[in-house]
């Protein structure tokens, strides 16, 4: 299934608003069938402040859902796993 990236993206508007808000920016794509979802830190962005993925997972999860958008997986990516390679 081929996702509506953009539909998706403005689902998650006030994540992105608020991620922005602590220095960080949000990449929405798709990935072999999942929602990849690349949190990139700026710079003076406090990547411990970040919340647990699997908390990050279930806020997407929800306003995805309530933007009537069809449930999908999704792949949450912090800086530190870009890092790790």
């Amino acid at each position: 299934m081929t996702l509506d990236i953009v539909t998706f993206a403005k689902a998650l508007e006030p994540t992105r608003q608020g991620l922005d808000a602590a220095g960080f920016d949000l990449d929405v794509t798709e990935a072999a069938g999942k929602l990849r979802m690349l949190v990139r830190a700026r710079d003076g962005a406090c990547e411990d402040c970040l919340v647990p993925k699997d908390l990050f997972r279930r806020m997407a999860a929800d306003e995805i859902r309530e933007a009537g958008l069809p449930q999908t997986e999704l792949e949450v990516v912090y800086p530190l796993d870009v890092r790790r390679g």
